[in-house]
């Protein structure tokens, strides 16, 4: 499905691009404010991580460790402002994503965590881990953040699921031996906190890479304050309502025009509607589209289309892109769950 966009979207991209050297230009009136002008284009916002971050990614590209099922991730674990650069080699059960901070002009390893490339974030008492249920086993490890790096807090074993075969059935924290009480107590404290998957959020192509690196950190100063309280006013309706208690989102580019949209998912059930924020002259629009069993969409950010399903693909583009026989490019972005939907994210995110 392609969705026509006003042509007043494509009218202050191009007003920007021609004042950065890009020869195509609109004719404008004068005394007419732009209600989609943006303030500045998002490859023009810099941060000091930017150049460490991409030399790192283009180095683990060249490495062995690469593959096609390679992915990565930038998320600020740190509480620091600053996201961290996540690297999952692949999505096999035993591996861990690298994380790296930027250190000047270069990287340093924080840490490694996860399972089957990826793991769990609790932003609220800033904690990392994973839980990984193998053939009659359980294991998983939360490390917590504290003195600038994440360090290992407690581990956990069960080999419950042998119970059938006749094996001795044990439950063990950090090593020891504990009763089943003891196990799913200590387990719960962490599970029970709301946390997010990271990890695997963007493939390896180049327009990927730019994009992560370029532009997705960048909206807080490419949006007007207009823009912005529009936004806000918009998603907070679907926090007042109370309606949509595991709700997400978050702010992407799905046309590459440079002015964003914001993507909410209202579940993780593949039922779920998600819905997509646009800006037009009139305000803010809604597209409603469906999502995968995690509660998102994908972005060919190549092809300019967003969707969902694996075999029969649901397809729609705010721009040109075409979903008639679509099919991915290197490039794609899993986008709609990066901050959980309550009234402390989307002041910040829209501040």
């Amino acid at each position: 499905m392609k969705i026509h966009r006003s042509a007043y979207i494509l009218m202050a991209a191009s007003i920007l691009a021609g004042t950065a050297g890009c020869s195509k230009t609109e004719n404008v009136l004068n005394s007419q404010i732009d209600p989609l002008a943006f303030n500045a284009a998002p490859e023009s916002v810099t941060f000091d991580w930017q150049e460490a971050y991409e030399k790192q990614l283009s180095e683990f590209k060249k490495s062995d460790k690469y593959s096609e099922d390679s992915r990565f991730d930038l998320r600020d674990i740190t509480n620091d402002n600053i996201p961290e650069l996540i690297i999952s080699p692949s999505s096999d059960s035993s591996t861990r994503c690298d994380i790296y901070f930027a250190l000047g002009s270069s990287v340093d390893i924080l840490t490694s965590c996860g399972a089957c490339g990826e793991f769990d974030f609790i932003p609220s008492i800033l904690f990392i881990g994973y839980h990984y249920e193998g053939d009659g086993f359980t294991v998983g490890e939360y490390q917590k953040f504290s003195e600038g790096f994440y360090n290992s807090e407690v581990s956990y074993y069960t080999n419950v699921g042998s119970a059938s075969a006749g094996a001795a059935i044990r439950y063990e924290i950090n090593g020891n031996s504990v009763s089943l009480a003891e196990y799913e107590e200590t387990v719960a404290a962490y599970q029970n906190e709301q946390s997010y998957k990271l990890g695997r959020k963007y493939t390896f192509g180049d327009d990927a890479i730019n994009y992560a690196i370029h532009c997705s950190e960048s909206w807080s100063k490419v949006l007007t304050g207009d823009q912005k309280l529009k936004y806000r006013e918009s998603v907070s309706q679907y926090i007042d309502t109370g309606t949509y208690p595991n709700a997400a989102f978050e702010i992407a580019d799905l046309d590459m025009n440079g002015l964003p949209e914001v993507v909410i998912s209202t579940g993780t059930d593949d039922e779920e509607a998600t819905r997509i924020l646009y800006l037009d002259e009139e305000g803010v629009q809604t597209l409603n589209v469906s999502n995968d069993y995690d509660g998102c969409i994908r972005f060919d950010i190549s092809k300019e289309v967003f969707y969902s399903g694996s075999e029969k693909r649901r397809c729609w583009s705010l721009a040109e892109g075409d979903v008639n026989g679509f099919k991915p490019s290197d490039s794609i972005m899993v986008c709609g769950r990066k901050y959980e939907l309550n009234k402390n994210n989307v002041d910040l995110a829209f501040s």
